[in-house]
């Protein structure tokens, strides 16, 4: 190459820009050129520092690399950029290595002549300062991002789970993880078998590949086993969670900028392709990317090719995709998540990651992997579960799969103080991610103080317990006149509206203070029962409570059971009969936790209030070594509900005894004051039966709030039928209109989904279960309506009730507390309040079910105009 010529590419280098033109042909009389073939490289990690290059042609990649064979691109240097001038300046071999990309034309300067030359010249220093100023930049990025070989704490942690799936082909990593673990074969289920083969078919080839299950699967797991397995092991492995980024943000992250002359400045804005370079890249979620992104990945998949955001020089695609997913794909394909287009690349090269539920027959082996990872992990020897253990775990469902699995033997092993797993140790759910707008009043020293004595919750049990028992006393033996009845007053009027007051300001702590229990709760302790409650119960135990709420409803509305002192003592007598039964057989409070119909319709209306008992999960993982919260200690019980308050995340678990805030030491747990329940929208396991109970309680309200109009409608339907020779008695004609009510409602409910899923792209099944969460504030609202009315009109009974009790004069005339006009303005604002939290909640759900797509008007229009409606029902009912 001429000398003309060399001096014409420096003109182009940013690191001569302020040199005059007999300066750069100066530099050029003392410079030499060298070729480098592609592929090759310039010099690699640990060779002498001789030679300073500036590229006229080409392009090359610097690569950080590690002695266990890891490596990482850092960036890409075009024609005009300089490199290996660090090495010269501290006297010390290459800190990387430099490859030709393509065939390369490099101006070198020995070392000598850049000390004596580049660094004596004060504009050409400027520019090495400013160049050398963006590498520690980068260098100190780098350092926070990765280790240097490329690897992050996590993905180590990842490549320790490879040992899920047996492997033909391990790297240097995985064996000598390999070699530390239990030697016992462990039969393998037909899933796992399954999974292998995808992994061993996917790691032969180099096409993309689209992994999708359920959250906790292993799919990342299985993305990495099938790079460590294919020819592509020494190469980066690269995870995008595509939440994480703006979709705006993405394309630059994924394609990368055209990159300046600084080759440290353009390792930061390489892009995740060239940063992947070959290796793998996985996109996870990748039902979050825009559309037009996916239409141009399409365009890469097909060229192998690409070009940066900025510029049109096609860059090759070196680096292979890896599509991941928590939907499924016929849900992919539904709602059109992912374009067809990018679905065609894809072809049949597609593996669903079974859910753990699914394959059962695994969890031994799981089990013992993850202990021997957690032991090494707490320097502990815990190699052993026993069969009571084993025999929960494979009772479980995991819905949260084997990140659950994982916590909740990493729980284990920290709770352990032998050699054994034993069911102390074993705390089954996920933990509850921490809110916003909370305050926790514990922090107000006199609610701590009242919440941890003995006056809580027996001074209210005993309380309401007297005037439960006066009310049942005056239910069997006293006045059969409904509105003399002193019973019926207590019960219906005070009572049953205080209760449903309580459900938004005091969430569960009706059922804590709740007297019905207190005969079983001292029979239980005298009997000590040990008995679990049985797993269909468990598992049933929502239908089976929806089903008696409902039932109860039925006889209070039907049997017009709030004129009827008999059949009111009796629904008092039958539920505490119940209690005494479950706890007389099984341990704690089952009835209350699985079976009462009260505690239905207080779990579901709880969940909107403006308390909440929660935990620090932070403390419980790292301080706390006796869980007495959950298990109890020789002063007080455990959890009478069986939940940890670290697993808690919504109202309906909790019924706030404070018993876990008695027992904790370490002052974890909080009882937070709320401005937004998240429950509503982000309960990690939603049940189609909770939303069941929603609805019928929606339909219960219409014959719940017009008694009169209802029983004189039962009347008319059984007279014209008497008329015309049908003899039906009005019981039935009651149930057959109460039960049809319900069904319309259950019926719309299903339709409404159904268009929902459709109309919006949504997965049906999830919207099943989870949109009737966010109509609760709303029918909670309804209720609270008109248990105000029932307040505020027959509460003032209790005082002509006792003056004829005890022969005084007495009227029932003008015994409101408030004026009609008054009432209606609290109701109206009650209905109100509930209506806006249910939008706002059902706005949320829908952002949940639309898993990281925009809400869009298109998606609220269906259940916003049924909450609407329903409000303005509500308010007309009222």
């Amino acid at each position: 190459m001429r000398r003309e010529v060399i001096a014409q590419h420096l003109e182009h280098s940013i690191l001569f820009k302020d040199c005059s033109v007999a300066e750069i042909a100066n530099f050029a009389q003392m410079a030499r050129v060298q070729v480098v073939p592609e592929g090759e490289y310039v010099y690699r990690i640990g060779d002498p520092s001789e030679i300073f290059y500036v590229i006229a042609v080409g392009e090359t990649e610097l690569i950080l690399s590690s002695d266990d064979g890891g490596s990482k691109i850092v960036g890409r240097i075009s024609p005009g950029g300089h490199f290996g001038e660090t090495g010269i300046l501290t006297n010390k071999p290459r800190s990387l290595s430099t490859r030709a990309l393509c065939d390369l034309v490099v101006i070198c300067f020995d070392k000598r002549y850049f000390r004596a030359a580049f660094l004596l010249n004060s504009r050409v220093h400027r520019q090495l300062d400013s160049a050398l100023a963006e590498r520690l930049r980068v260098a100190f990025l780098d350092q926070v991002d990765s280790s240097g070989n490329g690897y992050s704490k996590e993905d180590l942690t990842e490549a320790d789970d490879v040992i899920l799936f047996k492997n033909k082909n391990l790297s240097a990593i995985q064996l000598r993880r390999l070699a530390r673990q239990r030697k016992e074969d462990v039969r393998e289920s037909k899933a796992a078998k399954k999974t292998q083969a995808a992994i061993d078919e996917f790691s032969a080839l180099t096409t993309p590949f689209l992994l999708t299950g359920e959250s906790g699967t292993g799919k990342s797991i299985i993305a990495r086993q099938i790079h460590m397995q294919s020819n592509r092991a020494s190469g980066q492995f690269k995870k995008i969670d595509l939440r994480e980024y703006e979709s705006v943000a993405i394309e630059r992250k994924l394609l990368g900028l055209e990159q300046s002359g600084f080759p440290f400045a353009r390792a930061r804005q390489a892009g995740f392709l060239e940063q992947a370079s070959g290796g793998t890249i996985v996109l996870s979620h990748i039902d979050l990317m825009d559309h037009t992104l996916q239409e141009e990945l399409v365009k890469i998949i097909k060229s192998s090719s690409y070009t940066h955001v900025d510029s049109d020089r096609r860059l090759a695609m070196q680096a292979r995709i890896v599509f991941v997913s928590n939907h499924s794909l016929d849900h992919l394909q539904s709602t059109g998540k992912i374009i067809p287009e990018l679905l065609s690349e894809l072809g049949d090269q597609h593996f669903h990651v079974p859910p753990l539920r699914s394959h059962k027959e695994d969890i031994p082996r799981l089990v013992a992997h993850y202990l021997n990872r957690y032991s090494r992990e707490y320097d502990k020897k815990i190699y052993k579960v026993s069969q009571e253990t084993l025999g929960i775990f494979l009772n479980y469902d995991w819905p949260g799969n084997l990140t659950e699995l994982s916590s909740v033997v990493r729980r284990a092993v920290m709770l352990a103080t032998k050699d054994e797993i034993n069911p102390d140790h074993i705390l089954l759910g996920l933990p509850k991610t921490e809110g916003k707008w909370e305050y926790n009043i514990l922090r107000i020293p006199w609610v701590r103080k009242f919440l941890t004595s003995t006056v809580f919750p027996m001074v209210p049990q005993v309380i309401i317990g007297c005037v439960l028992f006066i009310a049942v006393l005056f239910l069997i033996f006293g006045p059969t006149n409904p509105t003399s009845n002193i019973g019926l007053t207590l019960g219906w009027y005070i009572g049953w509206p205080l209760m449903f007051f309580s459900f938004f300001f005091l969430a569960r702590t009706w059922c804590s203070v709740c007297s019905l229990a207190v005969p079983g709760t001292i029979l239980q302790n005298i009997i000590k029962p040990t008995r679990n409650t049985p797993e269909f119960i468990k598992n049933k135990s929502g239908w089976i409570m929806a089903v008696l709420c409902i039932l109860v409803f039925w006889v209070e509305i039907v049997w017009d059971a709030y004129n009827n002192n008999y059949l009111t003592g009796a629904i008092i007598v039958i539920i505490t009969l119940g209690s005494i039964l479950f706890s007389v057989l099984y341990s704690r409070r089952a009835w209350c936790r699985y079976l009462c119909p009260l505690g239905a319709v207080n779990a579901i209306f709880a969940m909107p209030s403006v308390v909440e008992l929660r935990s620090n999960s932070h403390v419980c993982q790292n301080r706390c070594q006796s869980h007495a919260c959950y298990k109890g200690d020789s002063e007080n019980p455990g959890c009478p509900m069986f939940r940890h308050p670290y697993l808690v995340d919504n109202n309906r678990d909790c019924i706030m005894c404070a018993k876990c805030v008695k027992s904790c030491d370490n002052s974890s747990v909080q009882l937070n004051l709320r401005l937004a329940p998240q429950e509503l929208w982000a309960l990690e396991t939603p049940r189609r039966a909770d939303s069941f109970l929603i609805v019928a309680m929606g339909a219960i309200f219409f014959p719940f709030a017009l008694q009169t109009k209802f029983s004189q409608l039962v009347s008319w339907i059984a007279i014209t039928a008497r008329q015309e020779g049908i003899l039906i008695p009005e019981w039935l004609v009651g149930s057959i209109l109460f039960f049809a009510v319900i069904l319309i409602f259950q019926a719309g409910y299903y339709f409404m989904v159904m268009v929902q899923a459709w109309h919006a792209r949504m997965d049906k099944r999830l919207l099943l279960s989870l949109f009737g969460y966010g109509f609760i504030p709303l029918i909670l609202g309804g209720y609270m309506a008109l248990h105000l009315e029932f307040f505020v009109r027959g509460a003032g009974r209790v005082v002509p009730n006792i003056q004829e009790l005890f022969g005084k004069p007495f009227s029932y005339d003008n015994i409101r507390l408030i004026s009609e006009d008054s009432t209606f303005v609290l109701q109206f604002l009650t209905i109100l309040g509930g209506g806006l939290a249910a939008l706002y909640a059902t706005y949320r759900v829908i952002e949940r079910a639309l898993a990281g797509d925009s809400v869009t008007s298109k998606a609220l229009v269906i259940p916003f105009s049924f909450i609407i409606s329903l409000g303005f029902l509500f308010v007309f009912m009222v």
